[in-house]
């Protein structure tokens, strides 16, 4: 058995168990190792199946390990290791069993989060994390409840990096990319033709914030063409004034949903706003969130058009209700039906061997 920083490097030393989460590009699993000086430690595995992909979306899921290879903070998911199985990528992570945040939205917080305390410490985490990305010259461009990450002692951290853009300095991304009710205006707008910066992080997270406290994002429920035609016409989303929430929490989501991205706050400055004075960190989100969480597999509902079935094709697989929500973006832009091609300066470097280095020679 060949190992990698001690981690087995094949299938057969792990076992998987429940599937705990689905998304467009496969399947999540609670799994335990089996072998080796980790040998019944449980972790997560995200099972890509390749088959159906053509270059260009191996390329996407290859910045998506690049970025967690290289990333090293405490709000931003990381992985153990990956290879090739044969058609089939192996993610291995650390098992963070509380779930996604928007999975504990659709569970247990409906009506939203309404502890402001339990708010601020939560996206005060999230808000370190980006800060992380901005300072490495990436952007997320995919911020929302469902790729919010909890383990049961409080942790928080960014996930699903399947959207992420690694900028060159100065340089600025032009992809079509994201959720629809998180997309920021300029994205909408671009349709992969305007280029523009990290500033669509923060739109999105003045959205998450208003997610969060409310128990769902401004305009959900509507079609994606409707959302991306609203995000445009409308007014910036906001809390309503007679909503119960702290003016420095309304003040802070306000800052970030400007239209012009030029006005909204770097990540940095918004971290020294008045509201997050009230966030107390994991200790408060373990105690106030995590203390009685049931078992994550018990959580996760499959998709209705699917069956578990780990060996089947999962290229088109939507994404679920279930506990890590993967949902990642197409590229594709809604409002033009065209696909949009990544600018080649978006391209992530690595001096590390990378799993999908031999498919690609072998397609090619």
């Amino acid at each position: 058995m060949q190992y990698a920083n001690t981690w087995p490097l094949s299938e057969s030393g792990y076992e998987l168990e429940a599937p705990i989460g689905y998304g467009s590009f496969g399947t999540v699993y609670a799994a335990a190792a089996l072998e080796g000086p980790n040998a019944g430690e449980k972790v997560a595995i995200k099972v890509i199946e390749l088959e159906n992909y053509p270059d260009s979306n191996i390329e996407e899921i290859r910045k998506e390990i690049q970025i967690m290879r290289l990333s090293s903070h405490q709000n931003v998911l990381s992985y153990h290791v990956c290879f090739l199985s044969g058609r089939q990528l192996w993610m291995v992570m650390p098992l963070l069993e509380g779930g996604s945040v928007g999975n504990l939205l659709k569970h247990r917080y409906q009506e939203g989060i309404k502890d402001q305390v339990l708010l601020a410490s939560i996206l005060r985490e999230v808000l370190e994390g980006i800060y992380y990305f901005h300072q490495n010259n990436q952007i997320h461009r995919d911020i929302k409840a469902g790729n919010i990450l909890v383990s049961r002692s409080g942790q928080i951290l960014l996930g699903d990096f399947g959207v992420a853009a690694k900028l060159r300095q100065g340089m600025s991304a032009r992809t079509f990319a994201g959720s629809p009710c998180w997309m920021a205006p300029e994205v909408v707008e671009s349709g992969g033709n305007v280029a523009y910066t990290n500033k669509v992080d923060i739109w999105s997270f003045g959205i998450t914030a208003i997610e969060l406290a409310k128990g769902r994002p401004p305009y959900a429920g509507h079609p994606a063409m409707k959302v991306m035609l609203m995000i445009i016409s409308n007014d910036p989303p906001s809390l309503d004034e007679d909503e119960e929430f702290d003016a420095s929490f309304k003040e802070m989501i306000n800052l970030c949903l400007q239209k012009e991205p030029e006005l909204r706050p770097t990540a940095e400055s918004l971290l020294r706003k008045k509201f997050f004075n009230k966030a107390k960190g994991v200790e408060y989100i373990r105690t106030h969130m995590c203390a009685d969480l049931p078992r994550l597999e018990t959580l996760v509902k499959l998709p209705k058009d699917r069956k578990v079935d780990r060996d089947q094709s999962l290229g088109n697989m939507s994404s679920g209700s279930g506990g890590w929500d993967f949902s990642l973006s197409t590229g594709e832009n809604p409002l033009s039906g065209k696909k949009q091609n990544d600018d080649p300066l978006e391209q992530i470097g690595s001096d590390e061997e990378d799993p999908l280095d031999s498919l690609l020679e072998e397609e090619n």
